[in-house]
């Protein structure tokens, strides 16, 4: 996580960080402040970028098939991220990568991409 975060500060994004945890907050079109957690597996092979959200369940059942469905298109649609359940069953968006030697300009593409991907979600969320 030391590359990540020297990484970062070469960006002159602002982050804050926990042993294995860092917390980006950002302002896009849709959000005051979008939590993008990153860090790493158990063996620190993989690198996950991810943006948690609330529970697929405060999706109103009437409509959970539709956003399903265009989850998936979405998923399709974008560049370098899913849109997932994750186990506790919050939805996310996230990217992964196992590029353990990971350059600056492609971690701020893939950071870039789970942000413009929650403004994405936020769009065909079931309001």
């Amino acid at each position: 996580m030391d590359h990540i975060a020297d990484l970062l500060k070469q960006l002159d994004m602002k982050f804050q960080r926990e042993e294995k945890l860092i917390e980006m907050r950002w302002k896009t079109d849709h959000f005051d402040d979008l939590r993008i957690r990153i860090f790493p597996n158990e063996s620190e092979s993989w690198l996950y970028i991810i943006a948690p959200f609330q529970s697929f369940f405060d999706v109103d059942e009437s409509k959970r098939a539709q956003f399903c469905y265009d989850l998936l298109k979405a998923s399709w649609q974008a560049n370098g991220v899913k849109f997932a359940i994750e186990d506790k069953d919050r939805l996310v968006v996230i990217a992964e990568t196992n590029d353990t030697d990971i350059t600056s300009d492609e971690l701020r593409v893939l950071v870039g991409h789970v942000v413009h991907a929650c403004d994405v979600l936020f769009d065909i969320y079931p309001s």
